[in-house]
């Protein structure tokens, strides 16, 4: 039997060879050279443990006519990664999209995938807000451009696959506490181990404490999470992985800003970012309460045919009270009175308050899947058919003051007057619930050692009942069949080409023509190829994509009739993604990730035609280098750093409404990060810092809700290998 050091070092050498991405590939067979193998990854559920777990089968990366990236968890603990936003900065084609600054946002090749758009361990995690875990992960997977073909509705830019932590053969307790700006402190746990002496049973569980402040006043999160799992091996063919989360989040959240004094000047002068706009003696206050159970089930039937079924259950709390908006500015002065002085021009902002809001709700999903290996004469066949079902059921009750405002002047700050919202404006109550069942077919077929063909597709049939003050809509119903067609052709044993046509679907229940009837599904179309390279021996990998994604049927507003949609919009994106991860010598490790995007509206009646997409720049560069010392009295101490920049953008799209204020422009930014690393015995001792040069820039804006981005931090983690 293979000793476990020795499978480490197996495994961590097929997945620098195999995965396609690039930030955190060479970093993983590093972890096997220098340390105890910590970082190296281990996938339950797919043969082959390079194959990304989102594929849905164990097709090799070379012959995957698709881009999916990978990150880590390497790379997520060499970059000091506490958010998701953050974890994907890596990846070519993704860039920021958060107007909330809070919760974790992001576009895929130039469209946003916010929304709708995250899985974990491939069934759609789906709870009403987005805030990652990163310490419980063994990897993040980027599928780009449209995944409807296997799992249904979704944006066209691609989905996100979170994939967890699951128990391991050796037994093992990892213990780690974090330090850093803005008061961090993080105590972590990762203990493993079998349960029976035959190793039939392991149990693993990954549990967090984090206390934390923002970098606006009086904002800050703490954090409890556990993720147990269990492993049961029913013998040789079958495994049973029980999968268990729950996290609580007490937060005091913070609103974005107005533009002037922050993305745009102020005759007042600049504004700083710690600048609170909810109330510092009242603030805003968050609660998310969250738990899922579910499991992984795998069956080898024969060698040629196999099962696996992925199920889990999920329920969900969500509040917050006296959390305030801006809604406008002063563009003149304010004369004095008796009992107020001179308000100068855009000094002074009125602010909405949001709150109470309560959301309860819970969500199931199922996917179940066979495949079969067979030949037909010359053509050998990787056949898989899956059906997957999930609803999911929502209420809430919700207060949104906007009837008066709540004055703030921004130079001048007087907190401690808004206690709470005017008890003269009422609550509303909303709920939805929507199902979706799907059948999905995908046959990869392979000519000899050169080509590869896959064609495939999935039918969907999704429905969803609104309630509004307790009172239900007639259920509406979306129905598209989306196809799927790739091809791969070997240069040589390390690099392929390859082609992929793909199509997507996504409801749009919420929006109604003149006749008060659904709008059908937005469809979306992607065209890319590009070359793929995986050398054997892992010191190469990349990729280089060139593609075009066009979104149809995109809902605009009537311009005359209010509460009326249209289906006259139409945006494209087009461009180059270029991945690669590279290690020249023993302990040197360099990854680089480079997008162009050309984002722009093709059809609208109420956007301008040929204008920019907003809020996505034109280019985004990402590098990270890492180098270990291999051997040695200073064997295993090392450093890292890396830049990440992405170009200009416009804050929004620009508007064919006549009148209509013209979006303003946001200025690039360029982000330094680094980190210094020690590891000797079973310990570890690391800092980063992120923003080395306390940057100051802003991701998204609008006139009134701009998004800061986050200064220079610090983060110092010490951990315990036993």
């Amino acid at each position: 039997m293979m000793k476990p050091r020795r499978l480490k070092r197996v495994i961590g050498t097929a997945v620098s060879a195999s995965c396609l991405a690039m930030p955190g590939v060479a970093n993983a067979q590093q972890a096997t050279d220098t340390d105890d193998g910590r970082g190296d990854i281990i996938v339950t559920g797919a043969k082959n443990p390079g194959v990304a777990m989102a594929s849905k089968a164990d097709i090799p990366t070379l012959e995957n006519a698709q881009a999916i990236s990978i990150v880590t968890q390497q790379t997520l603990s060499d970059r000091g990664v506490l958010r998701l936003g953050d974890a994907l900065a890596g990846v070519a084609g993704v860039s920021r999209n958060n107007t909330y600054g809070f919760f974790d946002g992001f576009n895929i090749r130039g469209f946003n995938a916010s929304s709708g758009a995250t899985y974990l361990d491939g069934l759609l995690d789906d709870t009403g807000y987005g805030t990652s875990e990163m310490s419980a992960l063994e990897r993040v997977e980027v599928v780009k451009g449209p995944a409807s073909g296997l799992f249904g509705q979704g944006p066209l830019s691609g989905i996100v696959n979170l994939v967890s932590k699951r128990p391991r053969d050796e037994a093992f307790l990892d213990l780690g506490v974090s330090a850093g700006s803005y008061d961090l402190i993080e105590v972590r746990a990762d203990a493993n181990g079998p349960l029976t002496t035959d190793g039939a049973l392991i149990a693993r569980l990954a549990a967090v404490y984090r206390d934390q402040d923002f970098f606006v006043h009086s904002s800050g999160q703490k954090r409890i999470f556990l993720a147990p799992s269990l492993s049961w091996k029913m013998g040789g063919r079958t495994t049973l992985t029980l999968l268990g989360r729950y996290q609580k989040d007490d937060i005091r959240p913070w609103s974005p800003t107005t533009a002037y004094g922050t993305a745009l000047p102020n005759p007042n002068g600049p504004l700083p970012i710690s600048l609170s706009i909810n109330d510092a003696v009242y603030p805003a206050v968050q609660k998310n309460d969250y738990w899922n159970l579910g499991y992984a089930l795998d069956h080898q039937v024969t060698d040629a045919i196999a099962i696996h079924q992925s199920l889990r259950y999920q329920d969900f709390h969500n509040s917050w009270d006296n959390w305030l908006f801006v809604t406008g500015i002063n563009t003149q002065d304010i004369p004095a009175t008796a009992t107020s002085p001179l308000i100068p021009a855009y000094s002074r902002v009125s602010r909405a308050f949001y709150g109470p809001f309560n959301e309860n709700g819970s969500y199931f999903r199922v996917d179940t899947n066979a495949s079969a290996r067979f030949d037909t004469g010359p053509l050998n066949h990787y056949l898989l058919t899956g059906v997957d079902y999930g609803r999911r059921r929502s209420d809430n009750s919700n207060l949104y003051d906007t009837s008066h405002p709540y004055y703030l002047n921004l130079y001048a700050p007087v907190y401690g007057t808004v206690s709470t919202h005017n008890p003269a404006v009422p609550f509303s109550t909303a709920g939805s619930r929507t199902r979706q069942l799907g059948f999905y077919v995908q046959d990869h077929i392979k000519l000899g050692d050169i080509l590869t063909v896959t064609v495939g597709g999935r039918w969907d049939d999704a429905s969803a009942i609104n309630l509004s003050g307790g009172v239900a809509s007639p259920k509406t119903t979306a129905k598209a069949f989306s196809p799927r067609a790739g091809a791969t052709l070997a240069l040589n044993d390390w690099a392929s080409l390859y082609v992929n046509y793909s199509k997507s679907f996504t409801p749009q229940f919420s929006y109604r023509d003149v006749d008060q009837r659904v709008l059908p599904p937005e469809r979306g179309v992607n065209y890319e190829g590009g070359v793929k390279i995986a050398r054997s021996d892992g010191r190469l990998s990349g990729m280089v994509t060139l593609f075009s994604l066009t979104r149809a049927n995109v809902a605009t507003a009537d311009a005359v009739l209010p509460n009326v949609y249209v289906l006259t919009g139409e945006q494209r994106t087009r461009g180059v993604e270029a991945e690669m991860a590279w290690r020249p010598g023993n302990g040197v490790e360099l990854t680089a990730a480079y997008t162009y995007l050309d984002a722009k509206v093709t059809a609208d009646n109420r956007l301008l035609v040929g204008s920019r997409l907003g809020s996505v720049p034109r280019h985004i560069v990402d590098t990270w280098a890492r180098y270990a010392i291999p051997s040695g009295p200073l064997a295993n101490l090392g450093a890292g750093a890396g830049l990440h920049h992405e170009s200009n953008r416009a804050a929004s799209t620009a508007s064919a409404v006549a009148g209509a204020a013209q979006p303003f422009m946001l200025d690039g930014y360029v982000l330094v990060d680094g980190t210094i690393f020690y590891r000797f015995d079973d310990w570890s001792l690391q800092a980063n810092v992120r923003n080395l040069f306390n940057e100051r820039y802003f991701p998204t804006a609008s006139l009134t809700r701009t998004t800061p981005g986050e200064p220079r931090t610090f983060m110092v983690t010490l951990q315990r290998h036993f």
